[in-house]
């Protein structure tokens, strides 16, 4: 988990999102870096939250809400817009998702996407056959493990495929690791890798050295910049989380 381009999925899709994995351990590796990625709350904490900006001003927010059952991993993502114009909203857009991952495996979904009075609402389930996805364009089976668009799983980077939780469509990627920077964070300046995926998706996502999703931005299709702001993104005690509901 994308708000890449408000009105389709390359600029929806680069929120999202929204990305994820249950409790267990796995590797992400590429050329110099290789993470081991436990439960996501030894990563995170209880919850992650970034300010959205477009060209410098605060226009949004997006938290990400993580729950441990005995046997399950949910995860609540929720995303929230709008730009204005002398004071009057010109433009809305809302996101939620919840997401149930099981051994390691996403075996449901339900993604609502509300863009400024266009509704969407797209589904997933897994059976013995595989994974049967519905959104607005109808539905579709397919095989394999499969990530989803919320970002937060750092082993996306070695996928070439996702799935689109704001349009229900399987998006072919490319994603390439490029530089290392000093992103701010919660805690202070941290190292994070930049990696950019092309093909179906535009965006430039960045990974602190644990495999924490930091930053991330993009382009809005009227040529404005869209970047994620981490508030909170490095884990630590959970006091006074703001609420996503």
């Amino acid at each position: 988990m994308h708000i890449s381009h408000f009105d389709n999925s390359r600029y929806l899709a680069a929120l999202f999102a929204l990305f994820l994995m249950a409790a267990g351990l796995y590797f992400v590796t590429n050329s110099t870096t290789a993470w081991a990625l436990p439960d996501p709350r030894s990563l995170y904490g209880k919850t992650i939250v970034f300010d959205v900006h477009r060209n410098g001003e605060k226009v949004g927010h997006h938290h990400v809400v993580f729950e441990n059952s005995e046997d399950s991993l949910k995860v609540n993502s929720t995303f929230q817009l709008e730009i204005k114009l002398l004071f009057i909203v010109a433009y809305r857009f809302t996101y939620i998702s919840d997401e149930v991952w099981q051994n390691g495996q996403l075996i449901e979904l339900k993604s609502d996407v509300n863009d400024d009075g266009d509704k969407a609402l797209i589904e997933l389930s897994r059976d013995t056959s595989g994974l049967k996805i519905s959104g607005p364009e109808g539905t579709e089976m397919t095989s394999g493990p499969l990530y989803v668009t919320t970002h937060w799983n750092s082993a996306v980077i070695n996928e070439n495929r996702v799935l689109n939780t704001l349009t229900g469509r399987i998006n072919r990627v490319d994603i390439k690791r490029l530089k290392t920077e000093i992103i701010d964070t919660e805690n202070g300046p941290v190292s994070a890798t930049r990696f950019a995926y092309t093909g179906d998706l535009d965006t430039e996502v960045w990974y602190d050295d644990t495999g924490r999703w930091v930053k991330m931005k993009f382009k809005g299709r009227d040529g404005s910049d869209i970047e994620y702001k981490c508030i909170k993104c490095q884990g630590g005690v959970e006091q006074n989380e703001p609420s996503t509901r």
